[in-house]
């Protein structure tokens, strides 16, 4: 068997570092995961973990990185990145707030981020991740005439705090699936608000009638 090379084995030690910490920090959560747990699943040092991360925080944050990349890739998946449409758009939003609801990623994203992280580093990550990417699809939307003009920078920050909200409505409710079908009609029908008004009136392709159907008869039942 070939010997691993140096940077094999440093990525190695990484990957197994942020697998087990993401398995802590989502079963504890960032204050009750205690070092020594983590070290002692993965046979390493409490060395290897500040050489490769700095800090307890400097790890939760790439474990955050991680689940960001991870939902970018299952959006990319399922998402052609040439489908510049509205509803390419809806459906990309549907497979974050899908991810939000498996309870690691609420835990770590959701709810311990913004507390471990503070305020400002927050904003800065959320500006890299979240806000700069919708930007930059609501101005291809509009170039494609998808929308019609608009300050993609102050709608990216509407829909992002949106998104966020909404992940944690819908994870505090009783009926979590069918409040994303809830969610996600809401969104469909402020999103159409952005069309141009050429295309304002006409019927989203994302199947939102019977998505309203569905949704309807959902909220009839007690």
């Amino acid at each position: 068997m070939a010997r691993r090379s140096n940077a094999q084995l440093s990525e190695a030690t990484r990957g197994a570092l942020l697998e087990s910490a993401r398995a802590a920090f989502a079963e504890h959560g960032f204050a009750d995961a205690p070092l020594e747990d983590l070290l002692r699943d993965t046979g390493l040092s409490k060395g290897a973990l500040y050489h490769h991360f700095g800090s307890k925080q400097g790890l939760f944050i790439a474990v955050v990185q991680a689940i960001d990349a991870q939902i970018v890739a299952r959006i990319r998946a399922a998402v052609p990145e040439h489908a510049v449409t509205r509803a390419a758009f809806i459906a990309a939003c549907r497979i974050y707030l899908q991810a939000t609801l498996e309870p690691g990623v609420r835990r770590i994203l959701l709810l311990d981020c913004p507390a471990v992280l503070g305020y400002r580093a927050t904003r800065e990550l959320d500006a890299q991740t979240s806000i700069k990417p919708i930007a930059e699809v609501l101005v291809a939307l509009a170039a494609a005439g998808e929308v019609g003009e608009i300050d993609a920078e102050a709608t990216a920050h509407l829909i992002n705090g949106a998104l966020y909200d909404a992940a944690l409505w819908i994870g505090d409710s009783k009926r979590p699936r069918q409040a994303l079908d809830r969610a996600m009609l809401a969104f469909e029908r402020l999103l159409s608000g952005l069309a141009p008004a050429s295309r304002a009136a006409q019927p989203s392709s994302t199947g939102s009638t019977s998505s309203d159907q569905r949704t309807r008869r959902a909220s009839r039942k007690p």
